[in-house]
């Protein structure tokens, strides 16, 4: 029993420093994302939210390490119920949080309309959009002809035959929703690979604590049963030895 209480200890404290890791990166992200988000928008609280979960986590994985060092199952007991509880903060956070849409969440399409509603008066802003972005027009190519403008250079594709150049296929606005798009599915990926890790350590600290249970309970056990005259104190045993050799002495 005591191998196996030694290997899900040792596994416990590894689990926990890649949840520790896992907390930081959460924080980092929020950090990140309220400088780019503005206040008072759920963009902005979800990141709040993100940025005290991610702090609550590393002061979990804290205590937790510290139950599983020290063997206390009382401290061990209580780790189990911060994760219990951090499982359903999360669940809460990836069911019941939406997503803002992308004219509400400001920053990347308030960029993209400004420089496309100053096409005239600051065309190179539009264009200087659409270069770092490798896109064409709002909704198109056909913007400019609707406008009748001439397609930019900063709509065609670098290539190395200057005779067979290409427009950009997607708008600008198509490449932003699908940028988002991502951002959204890599946090959500993130946010499960926290819960599943989290479920994970939820059954180590159960195993871990049974396990320190029935080692406490084989103890007691063991001290009851020792031999006829044989005291249960060594200690109290060797004072009186040593006071008996020092009134000897004297």
């Amino acid at each position: 029993m005591n191998g196996c209480y030694n290997t899900i200890k040792y596994t416990g404290l590894f689990s926990n420093l890649l949840y520790m890791l896992l907390g930081i990166g959460v924080m980092a992200g929020a950090g990140l994302g309220l400088q780019m988000a503005e206040p008072n928008t759920p963009e902005h609280t979800y990141f709040v939210k993100s940025l005290v979960l991610g702090g609550t986590i590393c002061m979990i994985v804290i205590f937790g390490c510290y139950g599983m060092v020290a063997n206390l199952l009382c401290v061990n007991l209580i780790f189990t119920m911060f994760i219990l509880i951090a499982l359903a903060a999360e669940y809460l956070q990836l069911h019941h949080y939406h997503s803002p849409s992308l004219r509400s969440s400001g920053g990347a399409w308030q960029q993209l309309e400004l420089a496309w509603h100053n096409l005239d008066s600051e065309p190179e802003r539009m264009h200087q959009y659409e270069v770092s972005h490798h896109c064409c027009g709002y909704n198109g190519a056909d913007d400019y002809k609707r406008l009748h403008l001439l397609v930019p250079a900063s709509c065609y594709q670098a290539t190395g035959n200057d005779t067979a150049q290409q427009i950009y296929p997607s708008s600008c606005l198509e490449t932003l929703n699908r940028s988002q798009r991502y951002i959204q599915q890599r946090d959500k990926l993130y946010m499960w690979a926290i819960v599943g890790l989290e479920i994970f350590i939820l059954l180590q600290t159960v195993a871990l604590s049974v396990l320190l249970f029935r080692l406490r309970q084989r103890e007691r056990i063991a001290r009851r049963q020792v031999p006829p005259g044989v005291r249960r104190e060594p200690r109290s045993n060797h004072v009186s030895a040593s006071r008996a050799h020092l009134l000897h002495d004297a």
